[in-house]
């Protein structure tokens, strides 16, 4: 797979200090991901790094659009996205260090520093679970398919076919 060079920051040789990188997303980066659920986007990523003797902490801010499917209708559905995240890049040698999803361990010999991983991650991260239209926004023709699959009962057949119905008999035997 060969990831965007967009979002490869060097490293190498860069002043300790605060910098700042601004790098769009659209849909082509998901694709590089091979990432069929989201269709397009409109992102900006507003990275501030701050660089000192042997660490790297990153702030990242995302703000834009992604579109994807809905869930109900299999439209496009745009979502806004704005939110935050932070990551900590330490140099090491040995990789005896824990790594989470906010430590990054480079080697003191790496000459970049690549975000693609980390600001595809949270941008997936930060989509919704359920991705569907506000209520009456879906395919109206989409909709009515869906009701006569389910006899009419689109609504009431949802509640009975549950999992969880069983547990409102509980609450009322007590």
């Amino acid at each position: 797979m060969a990831v965007s060079k967009d979002f490869k920051i060097q490293i190498k040789g860069l002043a300790v200090g605060n910098h700042v990188y601004d790098f769009p997303v659209d849909g082509a980066f998901f694709k590089e991901f091979e990432n069929t659920q989201i269709l397009d986007a409109h992102l900006v990523v507003h990275v501030e790094l701050e660089k000192g003797s042997g660490f790297i902490h990153v702030n990242c801010g995302v703000s834009g659009t992604v579109e994807t499917e809905c869930d109900r209708c299999l439209d496009r559905l745009e979502i806004p996205m704005d939110f935050t995240a932070s990551l900590a890049v330490k140099f090491a040698k040995t990789d005896d260090d824990p790594q989470s999803d906010e430590l990054l361990i480079l080697d003191p010999t790496d000459g970049e520093l690549d975000l693609s991983q980390f600001v595809y991650d949270y941008i997936c991260i930060n989509l919704p679970l359920q991705k569907v239209h506000a209520p009456g926004k879906c395919d109206p023709g989409m909709i009515e398919k869906l009701r006569q699959a389910e006899g009419g009962k689109a609504e009431e057949s949802r509640e009975e076919n549950s999992p969880f119905a069983g547990l409102k008999d509980l609450l009322k035997e007590n």
